[in-house]
């Protein structure tokens, strides 16, 4: 039986990948033990993401507009749209920013890697939406931030599309 893992001699020091490759632990165990520390990455991921809202809406609707508040009540307008030319510019500095957990599947499906910076500036750009006044809610980007960490797991582990789309399954 072949190694489930091979890793490059560099890497094959640590402990992890050679106790995989001694034990030979069937794939659905593995995939398991995956599935688990995804999911306690996606909660703490979410925690990160909400810490993340709650601080940007304290500098942004309490510190900012204390500054800017005795200007009168049209500066209100001045977060929101602060916030809008800040998403702006990040999706506009990066240029594959796919707009929902769909096209994360579709990804999967082709068998495409989705670049490291993608899921941190839609983590960003989500967070500061929020954060300065948007109305829509967490949720959606929260789903979306455990499904991008289950497709970086499952890329940096060179898993096979089906293993991938249940690792994506377990982080949404």
């Amino acid at each position: 039986m072949s190694p489930l893992f091979s890793f490059p001699p560099s890497a094959a020091e640590s402990r992890l990948p050679r106790l995989f490759n001694q034990l030979q632990p069937p794939p659905e165990t593995v995939v398991l033990l995956l599935a688990v520390l995804i999911g306690g990455s996606s909660g703490l991921g979410v925690l990160l993401f909400r810490y993340l809202i709650e601080t940007i809406h304290h500098i942004a609707l309490e510190d900012f507009m204390g500054i800017i508040g005795g200007w009168g009540s049209w500066t209100l307008a001045c977060v929101p749209a602060l916030g809008g030319w800040l998403v702006g510019t990040i999706r506009w500095l990066v240029q594959d920013f796919s707009p929902n957990l769909m096209s994360l599947m579709g990804t999967v499906e082709a068998g495409k890697e989705i670049p490291f910076i993608r899921p941190i500036a839609k983590t960003l750009a989500a967070a500061i939406s929020l954060g300065t006044g948007a109305s829509l809610g967490p949720e959606g980007p929260s789903v979306e931030v455990g499904a991008n960490l289950g497709i970086l797991l499952g890329q940096a582990l060179k898993v096979s599309r089906g293993r991938q789309k249940l690792l994506l399954g377990a982080g949404a």
